[in-house]
C-alpha cells in the first residue's frame, strides 16, 4: 500500500482493487513472454550493435 500511496502500481490484488481509480486496469507482460528471457532481451537490445545501438546512433 505504500508504494500505491507514492504512485507505484501495486501487485496486492486488494490494494489494486483499494486504488483501482489511480491505477486503472492494462494488460501486463513478462520479459520471459515477450523476449525469451532476461539474456535474450540483454542480447538483442542493449549488446553491441543491439537495438538501442541503432536507435541511438541514428539520431
Amino acid at each position: 500500500e505504500i508504494a500505491a500511496k507514492h504512485f507505484y502500481r501495486p501487485h496486492s490484488p486488494a490494494v489494486v482493487a483499494q486504488y483501482a481509480a489511480q491505477f486503472p486496469q492494462i494488460n501486463l507482460f513478462t520479459i520471459d513472454e515477450v523476449f525469451g528471457g532476461w539474456q535474450k532481451a540483454q542480447k538483442t537490445h542493449f549488446a553491441d550493435n543491439g537495438v538501442f545501438d541503432q536507435i541511438y546512433l541514428n539520431k
